[in-house]
Order: C-alpha cells, then sequence, then structure tokens
C-alpha cells in the first residue's frame, strides 16, 4: 500500500476514534459550550452580513439566539417583505438536538411547508464559515422560491 493510503486511513481511523471517544464521554455541557464558540465566532457574523443585505434589500430579517425549540441555537428570521408568515417560519436554523446517543449540530430551514433538514455536524469543530453561508444562502433560495408561488 502506499505511504499516502497509509496515511489517509491513519487520519481517517484517528478522527474516527476520538469521535467515538467524545460520544462515550457524553459530555453534553463542554458540545453545548463548543457550539456556542462556534456561534459566536462563525456562523453568527455570517448571518448578521447576510441579514444587512436582506434590509438593503426591503426585508427585515433578524437573528436570534436560543429562541428556537431546542437550545443551544441561533436562527436567522428572514423577515420577507409582504410576507406573513407563521411566527416561527421562514428562518434558517442551527441547533443543538439529541436524536441518538452523542449530541448534533443540525442544519435546517422553516419554509411552508414544513421545516427541512439541512445539514448535520458532529462537532462544532466542523462548522466553517464558508460552509454556513453557502448553506444560508442555499436556504434563503429556497425559502424565496416557495414563496414566489
Amino acid at each position: 500500500m502506499r505511504d499516502h493510503s497509509k496515511n489517509r486511513l491513519a487520519l481517517i481511523t484517528g478522527r474516527y476514534a476520538a469521535r467515538q471517544q467524545e460520544k462515550l464521554e457524553g459530555d453534553r455541557q463542554a458540545f453545548d459550550d463548543a457550539f456556542r464558540a462556534a456561534r459566536d465566532a462563525v456562523i453568527r457574523p455570517v448571518l448578521e452580513e447576510i441579514a444587512a443585505e436582506l434590509r438593503s434589500a426591503g426585508h427585515a430579517p433578524r437573528v436570534a439566539c436560543d429562541e428556537a425549540p431546542e437550545t443551544p441555537s441561533i436562527e436567522l428570521l428572514l423577515g420577507i417583505r409582504g410576507v406573513n408568515a407563521a411566527p416561527r417560519g421562514d428562518l434558517i436554523a442551527f441547533s443543538v438536538i439529541q436524536r441518538r446517543a452523542a449530541p448534533e449540530i443540525l442544519a435546517y430551514l422553516v419554509v411552508r411547508p414544513p421545516p427541512m433538514d439541512l445539514l448535520r455536524f458532529a462537532s462544532a469543530a466542523e462548522i466553517s464559515a464558508y460552509q454556513v453561508e453557502q448553506l444560508v444562502v442555499d436556504a434563503i433560495e429556497h425559502i424565496f422560491a416557495c414563496r414566489s408561488i
């Protein structure tokens, strides 16, 4: 086997072992704290920048922390001009959920029709500003398309 492949396998198995150890440790408080740090340093600045762009187009977006059904969380409520959205509608959110043994970070959108999961992160360290920006802009496009019908 080539050294490159051996190195990749070592990296893959090392990451897997680290993730399994995290799951065994089950430190939900540390997971939530890591998400809050990523929320403040990575996600919120991207959402605020996108909200500013939407405001300049005449909409009334709002960024909200810990208002989602599951927390910690952060949401971009779009406030689309001319639309009377439901109180929990037309939004993109990132929230810590626990549906399995280990918590995850779920990115999802809420639009008419019902909510749609977008992406799950096993760790806050996986979240990059580039991913957040792409995911949120794609979700905004979907919501606006749904509202245009």
